[in-house]
C-alpha cells in the first residue's frame, strides 16, 4: 500500500457537548495519559493524609482498623467528589481539560487543609502546606506516568525524569530544611554522658576552680535503682474495658460520684468507657517495696493526651525506680478525663484531675486499714508526694491547695488524716481555674521543663515556683522545705512519658516537629535522678541529696550531656531584696533599700515567658552598653548569720534578657560580671562571678522542620526561639574573706554588680543569704 495524501486537519472539537456525546463522557475526556497518573498521585497522597489524621485521632479499635477506615472513607469521598466536580465543570461553556484531576486536586487540598487546621497549624500555614502537598502529589503522579508510558518519546522521558529528581530534592528539603542548615542544634547521645563527665561538659563550661563553690553529690548516681525488691499490681473497678483494671485487677476499688463537678459526658464517651460521671473508676498501677512498712507514698498522674491512647503506663520507669528505693509508687489512671477527637474533653477537667487524686488518697487509706489487702499497714499517709506531668503537673498543685476548690467537700478524706509533703511537676500547665491558681505554702516543690517542648513551650512551672512560699524562712539555718527548678536544653514534652514518644503534637501536625536533640532515654534518666533525689530528701529525710537541687553541677558526673539552668531556694533563705510588692527596688525606697546605677539602665519589670506573656513575678532588669555598675545599699547593716569561716552564701537569681536587644550583639555568656560586697565597716571587696559559675547563653529551641515558616504555626506559638530562665547563683561569703581577711562576712551594708562586655541585658531577682 502506498502513502495516502494527507487530508484536511480534523476540525477542532467544540467546548460544548457534541451530538451523541454524554455529559460523563465529556467529564472524563481530558483525563487521559499523564493526567491519570496525576489522579493516582492525588489519591495516594490523600490516603496518606487521611491515615495520618486518623492515627492522630484514634478510635480505640486499633491501628489497623483505624487505617483501613480512613483509607476506605477517603477512597469513597475522593471518587465521589472527583466525579461530581468533573460533571459540574461540563456545565461551564467553552471549558475543557482534565476535569476529574481538578476535582481530585480540590478534594485532596481541602482534606489536607482541614486536617492541618484542626491540628492547630493556623490558617495561612495550613493553606500553604495543603497547596504545596497537593501540587507535589499531582506533579509526581503526572511525571511518573509521562516518564514511563510506552508512547512517551525519549526527550520527553528524560525531561520528566529530571523534573522528578528536582521535585524529590525539593520535597526532601521541605521535609527537613536542616539538611542545608548546619547550624541547627546537634544531637546528643547517651554515649556522650561518660565523656561529658570526664571533660566537665554537663557543668556547662564552668570556670576553672568553680567546682569549689558547690558540694559534690556523695550518694552516687541517684538515677540508679535501690536495694528494695518490689511487687507490681493494679487496682481498679473490675469492670473496666482494660484488663489490668478489669478482670485482671488484684484489688477492686469503689467508683466515685463526680457529678458535682462533671456535667458534660457525651453518649459516645459513655459508650466507649462504659460508665458516666456518677461512677468514675479509681484505677491505679502500683509498685510496692517488699518488707516491713510503712513506706512513703508517691502518686504519679499523667496529663492530657488522646484518651484512646492510654497514658498511665508510661511512668513504669518511675514506679519501678521509686519502689526500688523504698517508696510505694502509684500511676493514677485519668485517661477517661482526656481529650478525644470524637467526644471532646470534659468541662473543668483540671478540677476533676485534682479531685480524682484526692479520692485516690482516700481509697489508699481504706486499703491501708484493710487486712485483706497488700496495702495493709504499708502506707505512711503522713509522707505523701504528688508527681504530675503536663496537666497533671497543675493538678497535683491544685490537690495540695485543696481548700481553694474543694472546701467543704465531704466526699474527700479529711486533710488532717494525711499530709502532702512535696510536689513535683514535669512540664506543667498553669491555667486559671475559677479565677484562682494554686499557691503552695511550706510544701517542697520541684519542676522540670524541656527547652524544646513543643506542647507546653512556656516554662509554666516557673510561675508555680514563684507562688511557692515558706513561713519558716529567714532563719539562716538549714530548713526542711525548699523549691527548685530545672530547665533542660534539647528536652521535649512527651519523652518524659515512655508511651508518648518523640512527638509533642498528634498527627498530622506532629510530622512537622523536629526530632528532640536529647534522646528519650536521656530525658528519663534526668527525671529518674531528680525525682529519686527529691523523694529521698522530702520523704526520706536524706539531706545528702540536697546538693543536686542547690547546684546541678554537683551531679555532673551522672547527668546526661546537655546544658541545664537550675533555680533553688530553701525555707531558710533570708531575702535582702525581692522585686514584687513592697520589697521592689528601686520603686519602693521606703523599704529601706536604695539603688544607684552608673552606666546602667535599671528598671523593675515583669518577667516574661517565651511568648512574652507575664510570669506573674517581677525582677530588676539591668542593661548596659559597654560597662557600668549597679549598687544596692540598706539603711541598716544586714546580719547574714555567717561566721568567719563563711558558712553562708550570697544567693541571687539571674536571667539573660539579651533577646530584647533587637539585633545588637550581646549575651550574658560573654559579659564580665563582678560582685562587690561592702561590710558594716565599709570594707569593699569585689570578685568575678566567673570564680563561681559561668553564665550560659540562652537555649535556642528549634521545634519544627518548617524553617522560616515556623513562626506561622498556631498563631506564632513558636515565633520566639528563646525563653529567659532564672539561674540561681550561690557564692560562699568566705570567698570575700579569703580575698581580704579584713572583710567581715557576718554583716553586709551593700551589694554591687559591676558590669562590662556589653551590650547585655539581664534580670535579677531573689537576692539574699542562703545556708552553705
Amino acid at each position: 500500500m502506498g502513502d495516502k495524501e494527507a487530508g484536511p486537519a480534523p476540525a477542532r472539537r467544540a467546548y460544548s457537548l457534541q451530538p451523541g456525546e454524554g455529559r460523563l463522557e465529556r467529564a472524563f475526556a481530558g483525563d487521559q495519559g499523564p493526567w491519570r497518573g496525576a489522579i493516582a498521585g492525588l489519591w495516594i497522597a490523600g490516603g496518606a493524609a487521611a491515615g495520618a489524621g486518623m492515627l492522630g485521632a484514634p478510635t480505640g479499635f486499633g491501628t489497623p482498623v483505624d487505617l483501613l477506615s480512613a483509607v476506605s472513607a477517603h477512597t469513597g469521598a475522593f471518587a465521589l467528589f472527583s466525579l461530581f466536580a468533573a460533571w459540574a465543570l461540563t456545565f461551564v461553556p467553552r471549558l475543557s481539560g482534565p476535569f476529574a484531576t481538578v476535582g481530585g486536586l480540590l478534594y485532596t487540598g481541602a482534606l489536607v487543609f482541614f486536617l492541618l487546621f484542626f491540628s492547630d497549624m493556623g490558617v495561612i500555614l495550613s493553606l500553604l502546606l495543603a497547596c504545596a502537598y497537593t501540587l507535589a502529589a499531582a506533579g509526581t503522579g503526572w511525571l511518573l506516568a509521562a516518564a514511563f508510558a510506552r508512547e512517551t518519546g525519549k526527550r520527553r522521558r528524560y525531561a520528566s525524569i529530571l523534573a522528578l529528581v528536582l521535585l524529590a530534592g525539593a520535597v526532601a528539603w521541605a521535609a527537613d530544611p536542616s539538611l542545608l542548615r548546619p547550624d541547627w542544634p546537634v544531637r546528643f547521645s547517651m554515649d556522650d554522658a561518660d565523656s561529658a563527665a570526664d571533660a566537665g561538659e554537663g557543668s556547662a563550661g564552668d570556670a576553672d576552680g568553680a567546682e569549689s563553690v558547690f558540694l559534690p553529690l556523695t550518694t552516687g548516681d541517684p538515677s540508679l535503682p535501690g536495694s528494695f525488691a518490689f511487687d507490681a499490681f493494679t487496682y481498679g473497678s473490675g469492670t473496666d474495658r482494660r484488663p489490668e483494671f478489669g478482670k485482671e485487677a488484684q484489688l477492686i476499688s469503689e467508683p466515685v460520684d463526680a457529678s458535682a463537678y462533671l456535667k458534660d459526658w457525651p453518649l459516645l464517651r459513655k459508650w466507649y468507657w462504659g460508665f458516666g460521671p456518677k461512677t468514675l473508676p479509681l484505677n491505679g498501677r502500683v509498685w510496692m517495696p517488699r518488707g516491713e512498712g510503712a513506706f512513703p507514698l508517691v502518686l504519679i498522674v499523667h496529663g492530657n493526651h488522646a484518651m484512646e491512647d492510654y497514658s498511665d503506663g508510661g511512668y513504669a520507669y518511675l514506679g519501678e525506680q521509686l519502689a526500688s528505693r523504698g517508696y510505694i509508687a502509684v500511676s493514677v489512671d485519668e485517661n477517661f478525663l482526656n481529650y478525644s477527637v470524637w467526644s471532646g474533653i470534659p468541662d473543668e477537667d483540671m478540677k476533676l484531675r485534682a479531685w480524682m487524686l484526692l479520692r485516690h488518697i482516700g481509697q489508699l487509706r481504706d486499703y491501708n486499714e484493710d487486712s485483706d489487702t497488700p496495702f495493709y499497714g504499708k502506707v505512711d499517709l503522713q509522707k505523701i508526694s504528688l508527681v504530675g506531668h503536663s496537666r497533671g503537673g497543675q493538678a497535683v498543685a491544685m490537690a495540695a491547695d485543696r481548700d481553694e476548690w474543694f472546701d467543704g467537700d465531704a466526699s474527700l478524706l479529711s486533710a488532717s488524716d494525711y499530709r502532702i509533703v512535696s510536689i513535683a511537676a514535669i512540664a506543667p500547665t498553669d491555667t486559671v481555674v475559677d479565677g484562682k491558681q494554686p499557691r503552695l505554702r511550706n510544701i517542697s516543690y520541684l519542676t522540670l521543663q524541656g527547652a524544646s517542648d513543643a506542647d507546653i513551650n512556656d516554662f509554666f512551672g516557673d510561675r508555680q515556683y514563684s507562688r511557692t512560699t515558706f513561713s519558716a524562712g529567714g532563719t539562716g539555718q538549714a530548713g526542711s522545705a525548699f523549691k527548685a527548678s530545672l530547665y533542660i536544653e534539647g528536652a521535649n514534652h512527651g519523652q518524659f512519658n515512655e508511651s508518648w514518644g518523640q512527638r509533642d503534637s498528634s498527627l498530622p501536625a506532629g510530622l512537622f516537629l523536629r526530632k528532640p536533640a536529647l534522646p528519650g532515654e536521656a530525658q528519663r534518666t534526668i527525671a529518674k535522678g531528680y525525682l529519686t533525689a527529691f523523694m529521698e530528701v522530702t520523704l526520706g529525710g536524706d539531706g545528702a541529696y540536697m546538693p543536686l537541687f542547690e547546684d546541678y553541677r554537683s551531679a555532673s558526673a551522672y547527668l546526661p550531656a546537655t546544658r541545664y539552668v537550675s533555680r533553688y531556694e530553701s525555707d531558710a533563705f533570708m531575702a535582702l531584696a525581692r522585686f514584687d510588692g513592697e520589697d521592689a527596688v528601686p520603686a519602693h525606697p521606703g523599704a529601706g533599700i536604695s539603688g544607684a546605677s552608673e552606666g546602667v539602665t535599671a528598671e523593675v519589670t515583669e518577667a516574661l515567658d517565651r511568648q512574652r506573656h507575664g510570669k506573674g513575678t517581677h525582677g530588676l532588669a539591668l542593661r548596659w552598653a559597654t560597662d557600668g555598675s549597679y549598687t544596692m545599699t540598706w539603711g541598716k547593716v544586714f546580719a547574714t548569720g555567717a561566721s568567719t569561716n563563711g558558712k553562708a552564701a550570697l544567693a541571687f537569681a539571674m536571667a539573660d534578657l539579651s533577646r530584647d536587644l533587637k539585633g545588637q550583639s550581646g549575651t550574658i555568656h560573654a559579659a564580665a560580671i563582678r560582685i562587690g560586697l561592702t561590710d558594716a565597716n565599709g570594707i569593699y571587696v569585689e570578685l568575678p562571678l566567673s570564680d563561681f559559675a559561668s553564665p550560659q547563653p540562652l537555649f535556642r529551641a528549634s521545634i519544627t522542620r518548617l524553617g522560616p515558616l515556623e513562626s506561622l504555626v498556631d498563631d506564632g506559638k513558636y515565633r520566639e526561639p528563646y525563653e529567659p530562665v532564672f539561674q540561681t547563683y550561690r557564692l560562699p561569703l568566705g570567698a570575700w574573706t579569703e580575698a581580704n581577711p579584713s572583710f567581715e562576712p557576718g554583716t553586709l551594708s551593700g551589694i554591687s554588680f559591676v558590669l562590662s562586655g556589653g551590650p547585655v541585658k539581664v534580670m535579677l531577682d531573689d537576692i539574699g543569704i542562703s545556708p552553705f
